[in-house]
């Protein structure tokens, strides 16, 4: 007796988004060592030229925790927040042709890129930590479960914002570059380069509105011993607009606010 060899709904959408993460994965890294040898340059070079700066010329040190190690526990959460939500945005134009396929949505294509960007990020956060190691820093989380906790909700909150800036950006597209240009200040907002502690609290309380410093913060709270994060850090505050970006989003895109590209 022939058993039914036809597949679910979820089993077809489960298939198209690895079909799709394999795609993002092989077209960023591309088909030689050299491509991986370029995705992981530039942020290794972004965490470089700080490092030098402020511990080699300057000798500026977190009180209690070595430099690098904050930088990085710092940088790494940012790059992968960033590498997400711009990939969402350049999500809308880059797969016309893929939804040619009934098989594929655009949904599909934006948890793809989501978790391809995840992988890369964390592949470059391991070799990271794996050079700082070797140099004989204390890299091991004291709570990696925390830690991953933590990571997980910056790739939904990246993924919810990223959503309703796709829908933003495809009905003015004059949005995209400005849209790139904010996370330049956000980067210094953010506590990347140096803790906020050292503001004002008036400012702190400024500050605070941003949730990716927030994000910024526990990760180092999780992932460095002996961190004290400022005291206006909240888990429930980034939590909150995690799934309210998202929930947003889900409803622009059923709303079709993306039609431009969305059959």
């Amino acid at each position: 007796m022939q058993r039914n060899s036809a597949r679910s709904h979820f089993q077809i959408q489960r298939d198209v988004i690895y079909a799709l993460l394999l795609r993002e994965l092989s077209s960023t890294f591309g088909k030689s060592r050299g491509g991986l040898f370029w995705a992981m340059i530039e942020p290794i070079a972004h965490l470089l030229v700080p490092v030098f700066i402020f511990t080699f010329i300057r000798a500026r040190l977190v009180p209690g925790v070595e430099y690098p190690v904050f930088l990085v526990y710092g940088f790494l959460p940012f790059l992968l927040f960033k590498s997400i939500c711009l990939q969402m945005v350049k999500g809308v134009n880059a797969v016309k042709g893929l939804l040619a396929y009934r098989q594929v949505l655009l949904m599909d294509v934006f948890i793809a890129k989501a978790m391809a960007y995840a992988v890369i990020q964390a592949v470059v956060f391991i070799i990271v930590l794996t050079g700082l190691a070797m140099f004989g820093f204390d890299v091991l989380p004291p709570r990696p479960l925390e830690l991953a906790a933590v990571l997980a909700l910056t790739v939904i909150f990246a993924l919810g914002l990223g959503l309703v800036l796709a829908a933003i950006t495809s009905l003015v597209p004059d949005a995209r570059p400005v849209v790139s240009i904010m996370f330049m200040p956000l980067y210094f907002i953010s506590g990347i380069l140096f803790p906020v502690t050292r503001f004002p609290d008036d400012w702190m309380r400024v500050l605070a509105i941003n949730p990716v410093l927030h994000l910024v913060e526990l990760t180092r709270e999780m992932a460095v011993e002996g961190y004290e994060p400022f005291k206006y850090v909240s888990l429930a505050y980034p939590v909150t607009l995690a799934f309210t970006f998202t929930a947003i989003g889900l409803m622009l895109y059923r709303l079709r606010v993306l039609a431009r590209v969305t059959p």
